[in-house]
């Protein structure tokens, strides 16, 4: 499978999952050609997700997808609600005919998520910071706590991810409900899932979860990329294929095809 394959099935589908795994964390503060590559690929990512109804699992803890385009919290995902929406206009309905309906059956307001809002971070985020002596379930904010001690003990403070001594999963929670009922309303739909650099590390945060969803979603075309476990089940054969390669690096030379 190559890139133009992947475009070809991002332009038909309805929506579409992206899993990012351990090849895309990188160390903070290292600036280095793996940085540039990184923030090259979340760029081309961009690009490929931009007009499509998404949503991103990353395993990455160093917060870096949150300062680039797709981590935006002004501009907003396109949903099914806004294609209802231009359909109807395209349809030319009578206006006189809209504005009675409208008064019968007012609008609801209908909440646009940023893209920050479609990003799930499970295994935390190291900006935030909790107490490591874990004595209060309180997260901060970068810069929120000058002194990087908690303010109810007096401990160091210390980065809000599952390598934390007891890692306070509260600050992940919410956005984990929002992908759930994300994740619900794919069933049945024409669906790309695109799982990028998720190795056995951790397989229970990824990995299975998108066979799974991939299995029982008739609909659904999986893509696999990883430089050393790119294999996919056989239960998928014929609706998932699998590519041998640094995930981050392949989705950086989609931006040279574009």
């Amino acid at each position: 499978m190559n890139h133009e394959e992947i475009k070809r099935r991002l332009e038909g589908c309805e929506k579409v999952l992206v899993g990012l795994g351990e090849e895309w964390k990188l160390v903070r503060g290292q600036y280095d050609g793996r940085r540039e590559q990184v923030c090259r690929a979340y760029q081309a990512l961009y690009e490929l997700l931009k007009d499509k109804d998404y949503f991103i699992i990353t395993m990455a803890t160093d917060a870096v997808i949150y300062e680039t385009l797709l981590g935006s919290s002004q501009e907003q995902v396109k949903t099914d609600s806004q294609d209802d929406q231009e359909l109807l206009s395209c349809q030319g309905a009578d206006e006189e005919l809209l504005a009675r309906m409208e008064r019968v059956f007012p609008k609801k307001e209908v909440h646009k998520d940023s893209r920050r809002e479609r990003i799930v971070a499970p295994c935390g985020n190291e900006t935030w910071r909790q107490c490591s002596l874990t004595c209060t379930k309180d997260i901060w904010e970068p810069g929120e706590i000058p002194d990087d001690l908690c303010p109810h003990c007096g401990a160091p403070l210390t980065g809000n991810t599952i390598d934390a001594q007891v890692y306070i999963e509260e600050g992940y929670l919410p956005q984990w409900e929002r992908y759930t009922r994300w994740l619900a309303g794919t069933l049945n739909r024409e669906t790309l899932i695109l799982e990028l650099g998720a190795g056995f590390g951790n397989p229970g945060v990824i990995r299975f979860p998108f066979e799974k969803t991939a299995y029982f979603n008739q609909k659904a075309f999986f893509c696999r990329i990883h430089r050393k476990f790119p294999q996919i089940t056989e239960e998928l054969a014929g609706r998932g294929a699998g590519i041998l390669q640094d995930s981050v690096e392949w989705i950086s030379g989609c931006c040279e095809r574009m």
